[in-house]
């Protein structure tokens, strides 16, 4: 699992509001870029990677929801929806950095457009404060 999950995350942005996701499930991006061992090993043994980490994550409490490559940029992009535990989902991230496998590679909390626009309403509160001082 540790190859599949690794082959370089990255994912389109999930449109999935926290208060539609089950039991405090938090949204990510993983964006990675494979390394030369990487591709050899994909191109040895090609195939839907998408496929073959889903069970993974799955196993892990865990949901996929998207998996795509850029074209041109040899990056991955994964969203994952993950349990609400800081802990799991810091040592979710760390478990991909020894592999050896990415040269490059990030994980960003995604929030969906309807949580978005609830924040944006809520920064006439910061500035509130702001103006107090």
């Amino acid at each position: 699992m540790k190859y599949l999950i690794s082959t370089a995350f990255l994912a389109l942005a999930s449109t999935v509001s926290a208060q539609d996701r089950p039991g405090n499930m938090r949204t990510f991006l993983f964006i990675g870029t494979s390394n030369s061992t990487a591709w050899e090993m994909q191109i040895a043994n090609p195939g839907d990677r998408a496929a073959s980490v889903k069970g993974g994550i799955e196993a892990l409490g865990g949901e996929l929801l998207s998996y795509y490559w850029g074209l041109g940029n040899g990056k991955n992009y994964i969203t994952v929806s993950l349990p609400d535990d800081p802990t799991f989902i810091q040592a979710f991230y760390v478990s991909r950095l020894g592999d050896g496998l990415l040269d490059d590679y990030q994980m960003v909390e995604l929030m969906s457009s309807a949580d978005m626009a609830v924040a944006l309403e809520r920064v006439s509160e910061i500035k509130a404060v702001d103006d107090v001082k």
